[in-house]
């Protein structure tokens, strides 16, 4: 033992095995527990190490590792600080500190080889200092015949021992014992004497009784757990006393034990089947005395030899609340006889979900009355029984008192809607010999199954039933109380019967038969109600119309049939092979059994993958045709595989559900798929050496050591043990796992309605034929033209106003281009409209007339225009302007509509969108396959076309046509982009210099004309309305908002 400031770790021998308890420093949670199942109480030498990294150790016996018990919440919890003492052997009793965290009794035994973080403890131990010696510390390993333990092999071994009194009538005699045996009646003691004593062990429960009378007393706990026992008699002249364990269940009889001088004490059989077991440390009086001493008796007893094991020491194997028994070679779980689970380890749930599961776990099962529990042992439903049949489709069936024909009272408590009313009483097994199923544990069953249905019936003379549209007069009541005005084999709340839905009534204008019945005639709605969501029926209700004995109302509800298993829930998507679950506190819910169903398209996948940190693991993978599982549970070097391959024709990969069991013990494992057989494998080994070291995150969906075999596809329905894993929590946290289930399309990543196809990994938006661009259609169409490339739309007929009598074009466009013509339209009766940029402002122009606006607009950014000839409006990016025109201007009448322009420099880079001429949407024309026979493409002076893409707000070079792609699931959004200014064209510096120059000299010359135009006009005009007159302008500009700013004595108006 080492302890320090606030810390601890001790090894000690508990049951027979060593572990080891650490306290972390300022932990506040229970100490750190390591076993090791390697026996050492044998009497002969172990070689024993540990090691320690953070909270993580390893306990090592023999080369045999430990099992790891890795507390939650100990994350960065990992110092120890040995400060005080090192105590080897034991402690002193003395110190306070010590006897609260132990209370174990010092080591009786040899120990060697001591190395504490290298230093070596024992060497030159006697004398030297720090070292402090306590008594009963020898040098050597010499082990005393009293102590040696020995074995009681067989119910017929014996030890007689004559003791003699050490003063008048007062002995002492004590020893140790240890045992597995759960038989009954072994005489453990047996005192020969004048009032002789008994002391027996059954099934490990110690009672004490005084031969000649009915003094008898029983000690608790049981003695039969593998640990050693000590067994204390005292006897005096008045009394004798005897104890077990110290002072825990003492016993006093007030009467001497004996007038002799010499009473007989027989350990093991003495009239009946004896204790079978081990014994040691013998003292008679005090004294230690060996089992060889001659004055002793002795029948079939091995010295020097104790092969009794505990089996349920120290890793306890039975679950949910189960005794353990220690059998010799092996134990036995006791589930109790009011346990709900079973199985070797009590790991089984007794109950399974359904009637499908029952057939699917038991193929010998055949039809009858089994026990189910629809929502599991961690529900709030009890189990109840119910009928099993396994005809062609295995169904379950809950029964009810109302299943054969039942008439309807004739009396005024029966007159007016829904008067009579009748509560369903649903039954156990048959219906008659259990007790009643309650609606929630009905409803439970039809949430678990796959589909429900109960028939229903109302046979009627003279007397509406759902009297479709006016008041009901009979109806059924849901599992939720909800009132349902429909009838069997019609759709849930539709007013209808079964023949309302074929308009097969005896009356075709009514929706049931009942309805229309109105004669001496019995006619019949019937039929299945089908929608589990509302079943089973809860209520019926019933009413005449009045008080006549011609009236007839016959009813009755057929049995709750549930079929099948439901789809499984929590379930989520993997769309990438490197797409994971992560649970890292799974071990606390593990119980050996294992639950997962999946479904996918793609031919192999890892489902499940836990690794430990001493070589421990397990591994669920899916292939097309086999489910395998691999695993080293501690069973050897060689890694061991199960297979379950698919039924014939069959695949795993063929988009449908499929459903896995692992089941995992000490010696057998085993894996199902479906409904096919059960493959296993069996293995010996003892469970205390080696379990299932389960240390560290279960990955679902994945495999950290090979991540290209991830699963692609659904998982759902995981269950550690009967917990279930609410995966779906999970989902946000990890990238590429969605919850729900469903290929790439069914999380709709198509946008505006555009088809899309794919699998669980990808998708493929078709944009063909739409407005819509981008790997989701997310964009409006655009073009992309480069230099004088251009759309050209004309129509072949006389186009229609939009229905709200308006002529509205608007599209949006981005350039880096100062001056280019963006839009271009012309009727057959001569009218033009163009839109453009000149030095980097917007210009629109009608007829011959010119209006500049403010503001640069090839600033690389998207722009919104929408010209309304209707009102003479234009709008850019939400500000509208006014246009008064006296041309009356319109764009019906066989326009030609161009996009972009002939005239356009080589350097022009643009993109135009979202296009809609008076409704037409000329992009979506334009980009067809295949192409509208009103849309031409005219090429630039490279030879290039316009490119169909996604206008955005960055300018780059366009460099080709793009192809449709399948894009993954969460792709990185990639939008086209636009060339750059001078992006095709190759020009020289040379080139551009003399550009420049040329360019120079012609705005001089302009500057030039303009100034002698201008004195010869000065003076012409002194009034605007005279100017005005001179010229006739045919346009009238007016912001709506700002003020005009009116240039005089020119065309252009400048805004």
């Amino acid at each position: 033992m080492a302890n320090g400031t606030d810390n601890y770790l001790i090894l000690e021998l508990k049951s027979g095995y060593l572990r080891l308890r650490i306290q972390f420093r300022h932990m506040t949670t229970s100490e750190y527990v390591i076993n090791n199942g390697v026996k050492i109480s044998d009497n002969v030498w172990h070689q024993v190490s540990f090691s320690r990294n953070k909270h993580f150790g390893i306990l090592t016996v023999d080369n045999v590792n430990s099992a790891h018990d890795r507390r939650s919440g100990l994350s960065g919890v990992d110092e120890i600080t040995i400060d005080d003492m090192i105590y080897v052997g034991g402690f002193p009793r003395t110190n306070d500190t010590v006897d609260t965290i132990s209370s174990s009794r010092n080591f009786s035994g040899c120990l060697r080889d001591l190395v504490f973080n290298g230093i070596t403890v024992l060497q030159n131990l006697f004398g030297q200092f720090p070292y402090g010696v306590s008594a009963g510390v020898n040098q050597g390993c010499v082990t005393t015949a009293p102590y040696i333990a020995s074995h009681l092999q067989s119910q017929s071994s014996r030890l007689i021992i004559n003791i003699s009194p050490s003063g008048l009538f007062d002995y002492l005699f004590d020893f140790w014992f240890r045992t597995t045996d759960s038989g009954r009646s072994r005489e453990l003691v047996y005192i020969q004497a004048t009032y002789s004593a008994v002391i027996s062990l059954t099934s490990g429960i110690a009672t004490m009784l005084q031969v000649g009378t009915t003094d008898t007393h029983v000690f608790q706990p049981r003695l039969n757990d593998g640990s050693w026992h000590q067994f204390r008699m005292i006897s005096s002249s008045t009394s004798f006393r005897v104890y077990i364990d110290n002072d825990f269940g003492s016993v006093a009889f007030e009467r001497t034990l004996t007038t002799q001088q010499s009473p007989q004490i027989t350990i093991g059989s003495q009239n009946a089947q004896g204790f079978i077991g081990c014994i040691r440390d013998l003292k008679v009086n005090g004294i230690s005395r060996s089992v060889l001493d001659t004055s002793f008796a002795r029948n079939n007893i091995i010295y020097n030899s104790c092969s009794i094991q505990n089996f349920c020491q120290p890793f306890f194997p039975c679950y949910n609340n189960a005794t353990c028994v220690s059998n010799p070679g092996s134990f036995a779980c006791i589930c109790g006889s009011n346990s709900n689970y079973e199985g070797t380890y009590c790991q089984l749930y007794k109950y399974r979900r359904n009637c499908q599961e029952i057939f699917t776990f038991n193929p010998s099962a055949t039809t009858g009355v089994y026990t189910i529990d629809p929502d599991g042992p961690l529900g709030s439903i009890a189990p109840f029984r119910t009928r099993c049949s396994d005809t062609q489709q295995t169904v379950t069936e809950i029964a009810h008192d109302r299943e054969t024909l039942t008439v309807l009272p004739s009396s005024r408590q029966s007159v007016g809607p829904g008067r009579y009313s009748y509560n369903l009483i649903y039954k156990e097994g048959t219906g008659q010999q259990f007790g009643n199923v309650s609606i929630k544990q009905a409803a439970a069953l039809a949430d678990i199954s796959e589909s429900c249905s109960q028939n229903i019936v109302y046979r009627c003379q003279k007397s509406v039933l759902l009297n479709t549209p006016n008041t009901p007069y009979g109806w059924w009541v849901s599992r939720n109380n909800m009132k349902m005005v429909s009838w069997g084999g019609a759709p849930a709340d539709s007013r209808k019967c079964a023949c309302g839905v074929t308009g097969s009534c005896a009356n075709r204008t009514k929706m049931c038969n009942c309805d229309g019945n109105f004669g001496n005639t019995v006619l019949t709605d019937s039929g299945s109600l089908n929608d589990k969501r509302y079943l089973p029926v809860k209520q019926v209700r019933f009413g005449f119309e009045s008080l006549n004995s011609s009236r007839i109302g016959i009813y009755s509800v057929g049995k709750l049939i549930c079929r099948g298993n439901a789809a499984p829930n929590h379930i989520i998507t993997f769309t990438t092979r490197a797409s994971r679950i992560e649970l890292p506190d799974w071990q606390n819910s593990f119980k050996g059994v294992i639950d997962i169903a999946f479904k996918s398209t793609v031919a192999n996948g890892t489902l499940l993958k836990n690794v430990g940190r001493t070589g421990d693991f397990f591994e669920l993978s899916v292939q097309s045709s086999a489910v395998q599982m691999q695993y080293n549970l501690g069973q050897g070097i060689d890694n061991a595989t199960l297979t379950v391959n698919s039924a014939a024709n069959t695949r795993y990969n063929d988009d449908q559900w499929h459903r896995v069991r692992l089941f995992f013990s000490p010696s057998r494992v085993s894996l199902r798929v479906d409904s096919l057989p059960e493959v296993f494998r069996t293995f010996q080994q003892s469970h205390q050496v080696a379990r299932l070291d389960i240390d560290g995150p279960l990955f679902v969906g994945y495999n950290p050591q090979r991540p290209s075999n991830g699963f692609i596809g659904c998982i759902g329905s995981l269950y550690i043990s009967e917990s279930l894993q609410h995966l779906d929590s999970f989902a946000a946290a990890f990238q590429g796992v969605k919850n729900g289930c469903g290929k790439a399309c069914f999380f709709l990543p198509c946008q505006h309605n555009t088809p899309c196809t794919g699998n669980y990994s990808s998708f493929r938006c078709d944009c063909t034929n739409t407005d819509w661009t981008g790997e989701r259609c997310e964009a409006p169409k655009g073009a992309h033209f480069s230099g004088n490339n251009v759309i050209e739309y004309k129509a072949s007929n006389i186009l229609p106003r939009l229905p709200n009598g308006r002529e509205d074009i608007s599209f949006t466009f981005v350039t880096n281009s100062s001056n280019c013509r963006i839009f271009h339209v012309q009727t057959r009766s001569g009218q033009q409209m163009e839109f453009g940029l000149v030095n980097g402002e917007g210009y629109v122009s009608v007829g011959n007339m010119r209006v500049t606006l403010r503001g640069i607009l090839s600033d690389t950014k998207l722009h919104k225009v929408i010209i309304s000839p209707t009102d003479d409006t234009i709008s850019i990016d939400g500000v509208t302007s006014l246009v008064r025109s006296n041309v009356g201007l319109s764009v019906l009448n066989l326009p030609i509509v161009v996009l972009g322009s002939s005239n356009n420099d080589n350097s022009v880079s643009m993109c135009i969108n979202d296009i809609s001429f008076v409704g037409i949407r000329i992009m979506n024309l334009a980009f067809s396959i295949p192409r509208n026979n009103s849309v031409t493409f005219i090429r630039n002076s490279q030879g290039r076309d316009p490119i169909s893409g996604v206008c955005t707000s960055s300018i780059s070079y366009w460099t080709g046509t793009p192809t449709p792609s399948i894009r993954s699931l969460s792709p990185t959004r990639i939008l086209a982009t636009l060339p750059s200014v001078g992006a095709q064209a190759n020009v020289t510096p040379g080139g551009i210099v003399g550009i420049i120059i040329f360019l120079l000299i012609v705005l001089g010359i302009i500057i030039a004309l303009y100034v002698r135009k201008s004195k010869q006009d000065a003076g012409k005009y002194t009034t605007e309305e005279a100017k005005a007159a001179e010229h006739q302008a045919t346009v009238e500009f007016k912001a709506i908002g700002p003020e005009v700013d009116t240039i005089n004595g020119k065309k252009e108006l400048y805004v």
